[in-house]
């Protein structure tokens, strides 16, 4: 027993920071669901910084061409602006079905972009704004 327990504990260690942190679900739309990390918030100003997950239900191809391995999710680092109503991605990763990185995008320079209400965006940025004060 006492071998099975620091087994684990070596497990979610060795995992790294998904497992470590504190994702709160914020939305959903036909087949992904939408988390963020409630310990990445770090607000400036009006600009919430946050590591943000998309978990897909059904693991799927990224692209057209056969036999590249499944995508289940995808995790970044994502900026709000909560006055502006608009987000922009910095960083993205796409992980496989056994949590291995597909793809890693490093840092990003993206241009800010509009959210519409109701979309897994919107709740995001909601949530980040109310979670932080300026």
């Amino acid at each position: 027993m006492r071998e099975w327990k620091i087994g684990l504990a070596l497990a979610v260690v060795l995992a790294g920071p998904l497992q470590a942190a504190d994702w709160v679900s914020v939305g959903h739309d036909a087949d992904v669901e939408h988390f963020v990390d409630a310990d990445s918030l770090a607000r400036t100003g009006e600009v919430v910084r946050l590591m943000k997950r998309a978990v897909y239900r059904e693991a799927h191809p990224i692209g057209d061409t056969p036999g590249l391995p499944l995508m289940k999710e995808t995790t970044g680092v994502v900026e709000c602006d909560c006055v502006r109503v608009q987000h922009r991605a910095i960083s993205l990763q796409l992980l496989g079905v056994d949590g291995t990185v597909l793809y890693s995008s490093g840092d990003m320079k993206r241009v800010w972009e509009s959210i519409d209400p109701g979309t897994p965006g919107r709740a995001t940025l909601d949530f980040a704004c109310a979670r932080t004060t300026p």
